[in-house]
């Protein structure tokens, strides 16, 4: 079949929800990345400004072959405040990975980049059909420039008892607190790359921030000053990874593992058909980038939301300090590949030695 590549409507929502449930994560758990109920309003909390493409058929009805979003938002590079586009969601139909809508939609892609433009995109260590296709290196094919390992923890919740500080107060924020925390954010973001850019004062309603409010984050104050920050994400409303089937023998273990984690605490699985049951973190920083403060506030929430998800997932690249954090809670880990995209040659010699950072509320 002929396909042509075009921009995305909103009358594509169904289509494109009806190719992402076609095109499932398999392994011992088959897993599904949904964007229920409205791919577009996923996909405004990805990117401050979606730029998502599909193939169809050129003649007659027939499903969508392919998406891809490769829309942009502000991060920081080099301590400068700039847009860089993030690829994502490149889903192809099983009955059209044999063909040339690969290459037709990165032909396509060619001509939305900018002379000298790159972009981001993750693939999942896991992943090896992506691995093995874009990632590549195939004539036609931007060049995927290895950038880092990022350690994605689902750290599982669970009652405990914490001390803090004398001098030390962790509590949810409110609408009073969103000056401090837009300092924070400004000045501790600003020494990593890729940290997000962007107006705390989009909670209160912007569509990059769906589901978020003033209420979201969860502060540290040392000696009255705000000192880390931790914000938190409900996002089944917008994105859900679903149990589609377990390999064989797997369904018997997944009753003593929900056993086993009821008792210790852990991700229960679910019955094929059901999703997983985490909130995501984001926004995560603490001033100097000091562990044993990240410490403080993810005992917090690993308490805090006990009962109420399973897990709490975080990210960060290898080489942050803040990554031993995570490691040493009970945790599922998760490995991603960090590519920097581009047609016109390697854009890591742009950048400087500042730590990177993952946001993967905007995965």
């Amino acid at each position: 079949m002929n396909y042509r590549i075009r921009q995305a409507r909103e009358e594509d929502n169904g289509a494109i929800l009806s190719l992402l449930q076609g095109t499932p994560q398999p392994g011992a758990v088959t897993l599904n990345f949904e964007r229920n109920p409205d791919y577009f309003r996923g996909a405004r909390v990805t990117c401050e400004e979606p730029d998502v493409w599909v193939a169809e058929p050129r003649e007659g009805e027939g499903p969508i072959g392919a998406v891809y979003n490769v829309g942009w938002r502000h991060v920081w590079v080099n301590g400068q405040a700039r847009p860089v586009r993030y690829a994502h969601d490149l889903r192809i139909s099983p009955q059209c990975r044999n063909g040339m809508i690969l290459h037709r939609l990165f032909r396509q892609l060619r001509k939305q980049l900018g002379d000298g433009e790159w972009m981001q995109t993750t693939v999942l260590r896991d992943n090896m059909a992506s691995l093995s296709t874009v990632a590549s290196g195939r004539a036609g094919l931007p060049t995927y420039y290895p950038s880092g390992t990022i350690e994605t923890s689902m750290l599982y919740t669970r009652a405990r008892r914490r001390k803090l500080p004398d001098d030390a107060v962790i509590r949810q924020t409110g609408e009073a607190d969103l000056d401090a925390i837009s300092q924070l954010l400004r000045y501790q973001g600003s020494q990593k790359q890729f940290f997000p850019y962007w107006d705390v004062s989009r909670v209160r309603g912007d569509a990059y921030c769906y589901g978020l409010s003033p209420r979201n984050f969860i502060g540290l104050w040392i000696g009255g000053v705000l000192k880390g920050l931790m914000g938190f994400w409900d996002q089944q409303g917008i994105k859900q990874t679903r149990v589609l089937g377990y390999a064989r023998g797997m369904g018997v273990m997944r009753h003593l593992y929900n056993t086993h984690s009821l008792l210790r605490g852990g991700m229960k699985l679910p019955a094929p058909g059901g999703v997983l049951s985490y909130l995501t973190l984001h926004s995560l920083v603490v001033e100097d980038n000091r562990p044993e403060l990240l410490r403080l506030l993810l005992d917090d929430a690993i308490s805090r939301f006990h009962g109420h998800y399973d897990a709490l997932v975080c990210g960060f690249f290898t080489q942050d300090p803040l990554a031993r954090v995570p490691a040493s809670y009970r945790r599922r880990l998760l490995l991603s590949d960090h590519f920097l995209v581009s047609y016109d040659g390697d854009p890591r010699d742009q950048l400087d030695g500042r730590l990177p950072y993952v946001e993967v509320a905007r995965l």
